[in-house]
């Protein structure tokens, strides 16, 4: 099996999530800041990046357009909701999705599954040298 990384955004603090997402069969990299995070999207492959709006101060909707600079194709999920106006503007982003409510972390699992499933025949964008 591939390997499956996911980067987050969030904080360590929430294990949950990235216990839940090993188990799955993905390799969680999470960031506490966004400038951290967009620096290792440009260094390195991901299969998904995940925004866990509850663990994090950022600005999500500027983070995803950051995000698109670097990589137009790779899926980005939203965990939480926001205000509305800015959900709508997120919303209109491609290959982005807002989940406000999952289960537990084996339904999102299932969920970034078949993210990546439909993302497998994208080509990688080129990477930095480290």
């Amino acid at each position: 099996m591939k390997p499956r990384n996911v980067l987050v955004l969030g904080n360590h603090a929430h294990r949950e999530l990235e216990e839940a997402l090993s188990r799955c069969g993905f390799t969680p990299q999470v960031w506490g800041s966004m400038r951290h995070s967009l620096e290792k999207l440009r260094r390195h492959q991901f299969n998904v990046v995940l925004v866990d709006r509850n663990f994090t101060q950022a600005d999500v909707l500027e983070f995803i357009l950051n995000v698109r600079d670097i990589d137009q194709q790779v899926p980005v999920i939203v965990l939480g909701s926001g205000p509305d106006k800015i959900d709508r503007k997120i919303a209109k982003q491609s290959r982005t999705a807002i989940l406000n409510a999952v289960e537990d972390g084996n339904d999102l699992a299932k969920k970034l599954i078949g993210m990546d499933q439909q993302n497998e025949t994208r080509a990688p964008p080129p990477r930095l040298q480290d």
